[in-house]
């Protein structure tokens, strides 16, 4: 359903993403933090037409209108709250009109934000916790909180669900899938 055009990949870690918005015809932009993950993005996309920028994206200037497909898999949840609606108002700004975001995160139904209660830590702010190993944040977003960061947006789907995960100690997951698109005649 997304135009053709340019495509953002958000937190692309090692860029499975990234890949298969290059295969859907899309020229991509694919933008990590982590330095490991960097480099195996970088890997992946080497001899593509993608382009992998290692940036914090706190600092990356991000152009208007200019992506016809967002993709934040994953990771607006390593953010502090207040950073995390900053981040969204780009996100909304960085799309073009008629583009779509492709948006997902995990809620407070997922096993771990209980474990972290449950450890006694402490919350920097609601639903939000210090990783264990220190290396940054994470938010845990409450019903319909996620769809709400977008008011500019139309969502056509804010999905909240509870998945199989094997590899998870709980052996399960939960968070919210969005889908959500700019009207063709914005001009934010």
């Amino acid at each position: 359903m997304a135009p053709p055009g340019r495509a953002l990949d958000l937190g692309a870690g090692a860029g499975a993403v990234s890949l298969w918005l290059l295969q859907q015809g899309y020229s991509v932009d694919a933008i990590e933090s982590d330095p490991s993950k960097y480099a195996e993005l970088d890997r992946t996309l080497t001899k593509t037409a993608a382009r992998a920028v290692f940036a914090n994206i706190r600092r990356y200037p991000l152009p208007r209108r200019r992506y016809s497909l967002v993709t934040a898999l994953a990771f607006l949840h390593f953010f502090h709250p207040d950073e995390i609606r900053l981040l969204a108002l780009r996100i909304m700004r960085t799309l073009a009109p008629g583009g779509f975001l492709l948006a997902s995160a995990f809620t407070t139904d997922d096993p771990g934000f209980h474990a972290l209660r449950e450890t006694g830590q402490n919350e920097i702010a609601p639903a939000t916790f210090r990783l264990p190993d220190r290396s940054g944040l994470i938010h845990y977003f409450a019903p319909g909180e996620f769809a709400r960061l977008f008011p500019g947006l139309q969502i056509l789907e804010a999905e909240e669900e509870r998945r199989l995960d094997p590899e998870h100690p709980a052996g399960m997951r939960a968070g919210v899938n969005l889908v959500a698109r700019k009207a063709p005649s914005s001009r934010a």
